[in-house]
């Protein structure tokens, strides 16, 4: 955006003080080798004592933190979770897919939806030697994996024809699928993507508490959580996906 085009899209009312303090954060971000209170001061027309209250309160939030021993100032881990949104739902997450593993023994992972693929951003491994791996960074086609038809479930647009077909999905069997979601809150798939691999999904809702932003994925050896402990392993995964959409709606 050039200069003239940022003075013509000023608003009618600036507030002076907003305006330095996001200045101030596009600032920092510029200077990831550090900025000194005496340069922002400069760049902002400030007074040194001014700049510094500033910066402080970018450090308090996370905007930015100093060098104890330089006294710059750069980019703080807030400003490095916005820069990279999937980076921070991973910090968020991994702690709550963590409880899962701790709680039940099995690998858990978080997907989104990538076009038509379900994408694993988030894997933590279960201890069993049997087991199944990190699929961090794996993609496959969400008409197929029980994480992917969660993610799916929420949306109005139709799946096309050609999306199915060309991974063998049933429309039939899809949408019975879609239909599960809906009246239980979570899907469960045995060996439908892999041989001998169960995966029980649910969504992690966005903040309208209807889109699905997320899936968590519970995925273990066909049989080894018997059908008892079944009922225990959804209510668990539930509340771990309310709890992640109320971290990342914060």
């Amino acid at each position: 955006m050039t200069a003239k085009q940022r003075e013509k899209d000023e608003p009618t009312y600036p507030i002076g003080s907003v305006d330095k303090a996001l200045r101030l954060v596009v600032l920092v971000s510029e200077h990831p080798a550090g900025i000194r209170i005496g340069e922002v001061a400069a760049v902002l027309g400030v007074a040194p004592s001014t700049a510094h209250r500033l910066l402080q309160m970018l450090v308090h939030r996370g905007f930015a933190r100093q060098d104890p021993d330089t006294k710059a100032y750069h980019p703080g881990e807030t400003l490095d979770r916005l820069s990279d949104q999937r980076e921070r739902v991973r910090q968020l997450a991994r702690p709550i897919l963590t409880g899962l593993v701790e709680e039940f023994g099995e690998t858990v992972h978080l997907a989104m939806l990538d076009g038509w693929n379900a994408l694993t951003i988030a894997s933590v491994e279960s201890p069993h030697l049997l087991r199944v791996g990190n699929r961090e960074g794996h993609a496959q086609p969400a008409v197929r994996s029980g994480m992917g038809r969660v993610l799916l479930s929420s949306s109005d647009t139709q799946v096309p024809a050609s999306v199915l077909e060309s991974a063998g999905v049933d429309r039939a069997r899809f949408e019975d699928h879609l239909a599960e979601i809906e009246a239980n809150g979570f899907l469960l798939q045995h060996g439908e993507v892999e041989h001998g691999v169960t995966a029980l999904a649910v969504p992690v809702y966005g903040r309208d508490g209807e889109s699905v932003d997320y899936a968590i994925g519970v995925t273990y050896p066909t049989g080894r959580i018997e059908e008892t402990a079944l009922a225990g392993l959804v209510e668990a995964a539930k509340t771990a996906a309310v709890q992640l959409g109320d971290e990342l709606h914060r």
